[in-house]
């Protein structure tokens, strides 16, 4: 068995004369223009062309179009029967083959795989040829609740006693926390934060599965927009998962290696040994300079887009107006567009809940500020999986008036209406009343009972020391 990283989340397995691509993205950026793959792609592995692709779920950075397009339509699609993207990708031109969840399916003589459904419509690939077995985990399992974790490292070890390599990812596919501006926040230290968290989710998995090699991936990418350059250094270069790994496990027999596009392995044998380099933001923008330029290119939105937009923001905030009701105080929420004048204000007013336009310069004053693309936002409201832009792909910025704020998490009571509903979501305390939900949740903390929130700005943020500065932004940017 032959393996060639690719770049990103896209391995290309080679075995008995079968070619296997998991979720190619190398053509152009994914989430609007908010990812950009970095370190480039190694292109010239998928060449001659491959008899088969995976594609693992349905985030952009997975099951891009723009790339699959580039790819003959001759080429067999396999994806899991349990997740709904095949309508898509047979859209595109592809036969797509749905295998059944943990189905054992022949791609040639002695060749096998399994795709098996995790979490949160996520799926990881396993492949047999009888003398090796890679597992594809992707973005399945490293931010996985620990008790999913638990379940597939059983379930494979029991269909796979014997792992020779296991590709997991390891990165911060969100939004949170580095789109948020607080007072008073380090930034760079809640980056590397979260970025330390998931490399020992990595180290979890890897110590768990006990492979003869370890991979990571899935988690390079590059934030090319100025409010988010900063973002880069702190995140891939505060540690690695590897470094973690082999400190926390020296005498580990499992070989960890920070992989870069281009990195193959073939047996036992690393056959061309690429290995990742540090982020260079100075560097990044100098390789990146006509991507930069698009990143920063909002264009221009109309009055009807706007007006369209203000319609769907106030329908959906009436749809939600029940759970809105239900949080305890008052707020002001101001969504600011990069690329049209006048924003919108949603206001909770004890049993009252706003949506009106605002004049541009009004000055306004506001407990959170969203800034985005106006179209971003058009993506979100009339699309099933629009919202993945903003709260996958990093498409907006959530600026905080106080600390105080942050740590009540407002930020959650907004990105409710942001995300299409057709009914009311279910009430927030449950079947409880309000006193009895939030003593539930007291004595579950008391007990420790109370499960890890990956998305609590309470829980991640890193506050500055006195007399400590904040990100330069600016002085980033134009470098």
């Amino acid at each position: 068995m032959q393996i060639t990283f690719v770049g990103h989340a896209s391995i290309l397995i080679e075995t008995k004369g079968v070619r296997i691509l998991s979720d190619p993205w190398w053509r152009g950026p994914c989430f609007g223009a908010q990812w950009w793959g970095y370190p480039p792609a190694f292109t010239g592995a998928v060449q001659p062309r491959v008899g088969y692709i995976y594609i693992s779920h349905g985030h952009h950075d997975h099951l891009h179009s723009a790339t699959l397009k580039s790819l003959n339509r001759d080429t067999v699609v396999l994806v899991s029967r349990n997740i709904d993207i095949a309508p898509t990708i047979r859209d595109l031109g592809f036969v797509v083959i749905e295998i059944g969840d943990q189905e054992e399916y022949a791609l040639a003589e002695g060749v096998k795989c399994r795709i098996i459904e995790t979490h949160t419509a996520d799926t990881l690939f396993a492949i047999d040829d009888g003398e090796r077995v890679c597992l594809n985990l992707n973005d399945a399992l490293h931010a996985a609740p620990e008790s999913v974790q638990e379940r597939f490292f059983g379930l494979l070890h029991s269909l796979y006693p014997k792992v020779d390599y296991v590709f997991s990812g390891y990165g911060v596919a969100s939004h949170f926390p580095n789109c948020y501006r607080i007072p008073g926040k380090n930034e760079a230290a809640s980056a590397a934060k979260r970025q330390a968290y998931f490399n020992r989710q990595w180290v979890k998995i890897i110590k768990a599965l006990d492979p003869q090699f370890g991979f990571p991936f899935a988690a390079d990418v590059a934030f090319l927009e100025r409010d988010l350059l900063w973002v880069n250094e702190p995140t891939h270069n505060a540690e690695r998962p590897t470094s973690v790994f082999t400190s926390a496990y020296p005498k580990s027999s499992t070989v960890v290696r920070d992989i870069a596009p281009g990195f193959q392995i073939t047996g036992s044998e690393i056959t061309r040994p690429c290995l990742r380099q540090p982020t260079s933001l100075a560097q990044l923008q100098d390789e990146y300079a006509d991507q930069f330029v698009r990143a920063n290119s909002y264009g221009s939105a109309s009055e009807e887009d706007f007006g369209e937009v203000l319609r769907l923001l106030a329908a959906n905030v009436h749809v939600c107006r029940s759970y809105l009701l239900e949080y305890p105080g008052d707020y002001q929420f101001v969504i600011q567009f990069r690329n049209f004048l006048d924003a919108i204000t949603i206001a909770k007013r004890g049993n009252d809940v706003s949506v009106e336009r605002q004049r541009e310069n009004s000055g306004e004053k506001f407990d959170v500020r969203y800034i985005t693309r106006l179209h971003y936002i058009k993506w979100s409201l009339s699309s099933r999986y629009g919202h993945e832009i903003l709260f996958v792909g990093s498409g907006g910025i959530f600026e905080y008036a106080s600390a105080a704020m942050a740590r009540k998490n407002l930020h959650r009571e907004l990105m409710t209406v942001l995300i299409p509903h057709d009914l009311a979501p279910s009430s927030r305390f449950g079947n409880s009343s309000p006193a009895v939900y939030r003593l539930k949740r007291t004595i579950k903390g008391w007990l420790g009972r109370r499960s890890v929130d990956l998305y609590d700005l309470n829980a991640w943020t890193v506050w500055r020391k006195q007399g400590e500065a904040s990100v330069p932004r600016e002085s980033a940017a134009s470098r």
